[in-house]
């Protein structure tokens, strides 16, 4: 991801203990620490070389993401999960790995995308010293996350996830070439494929490793009015968080915010690391990861459920 300035827009924010909305199913999505520690470990390691897009170290992160879809039991998004694409300078060829877990009822129409970006910034050669750039944090947290949120998704589907009206359709995205420009995010949104109108929301998990260390930050929560009454209906203590407004263009949240789609961006902030070869896996907090992730699971779930939609409020600076 781009560097983040915070302070354009900051409040200091926390969610007390709250009911969900909606009855929905007796049973509730769980997370699990060792799937997530497993997650990062494979795609920070040194042997995926930095993950840069367009190379094969790239496409072999996008196959585990694949393959892990496949394992959960998710639709593909499209025909092989992978959406191609090629951009410049090069060109180059990334992929996407979009996946679904179907709604049903008078809700399954519309749609809730999750996303995060799977590559980095690859390796150098330093005084013939390879040097590997396995941006643990940026943005393997993400990644990691992601997939384990789609499958505790995916097992809460299966047993019968829902509210009385039913519940949204949800997609999940793995993005490529995020670092050469958010390239794999806007390809999706110029060619997306469900129609981008019936997206009613987009969470983007991109640097979450660090919560100890910076705290959580919601970018983009001015995009909806209805964020804070939607997150109050989130079941359980949710942590303390701070919005803000900067950085709505430096992710990739950015196409969707630019379609008008609501968007939330999970973030724990940047760090010395940052885009540097020490930004490894003994770093992160996997703790912090599952605090986000039970609230981003429940954020989820309740948007999943709940009759109305959030609305989009308007365009707001992006810098």
């Amino acid at each position: 991801m781009k560097r983040i300035l915070l302070g354009v827009v900051t409040l200091a924010l926390v969610a007390c203990e709250s009911s969900p909305s909606s009855p929905g199913s007796e049973f509730e999505p769980t997370l699990s620490l060792e799937n997530i520690e497993e997650h990062l470990s494979v795609l920070a390691h040194d042997s995926m070389f930095g993950r840069r897009a367009g190379s094969e170290h790239e496409l072999m992160a996008a196959e585990y993401v694949r393959d892990e879809f496949i394992e959960y039991g998710l639709e593909p998004g499209v025909a092989t999960y992978l959406q191609t694409f090629e951009a410049e300078p090069g060109p180059y060829t990334s992929q996407n790995v979009l996946a679904v877990i179907p709604g049903e009822g008078s809700l399954a129409g519309e749609w809730l995308v999750l996303g995060a970006h799977y590559d980095h910034v690859g390796w150098i050669v330093d005084s013939d010293t390879a040097l590997v750039f396995n941006g643990a944090d940026d943005n393997a947290s993400g990644t990691a996350l992601l997939l384990e949120l789609a499958r505790s998704l995916a097992e809460w589907e299966a047993m019968g996830g829902g509210g009385p009206e039913g519940r949204r359709s949800i997609m999940i995205h793995a993005y490529g070439a995020e670092e050469r420009g958010l390239v794999g995010s806007g390809y999706f949104c110029d060619n997306p494929t469900v129609p981008m109108g019936g997206i009613v929301a987009m969470l983007n998990f991109d640097m979450v490793g660090r919560l100890s260390q910076n705290g959580l930050i919601l970018i983009g929560f001015s995009s909806s009015p209805d964020w804070l009454e939607i997150l109050s209906e989130v079941g359980g203590q949710l942590p303390e968080f701070r919005t803000s407004d900067a950085g709505l263009s430096r992710s990739d949240q950015a196409c969707f915010y630019d379609q008008q789609r609501p968007v939330l961006f999970f973030h724990t902030g940047t760090h010395n690391e940052y885009h540097q070869p020490e930004d490894d896996i003994g770093l992160i907090d996997f703790d912090g990861m599952m605090t986000i992730g039970e609230m981003a699971v429940g954020l989820v779930v309740t948007l999943a459920e709940r009759p109305e939609a959030p609305v989009f409020s308007g365009v707001l600076q992006t810098e």
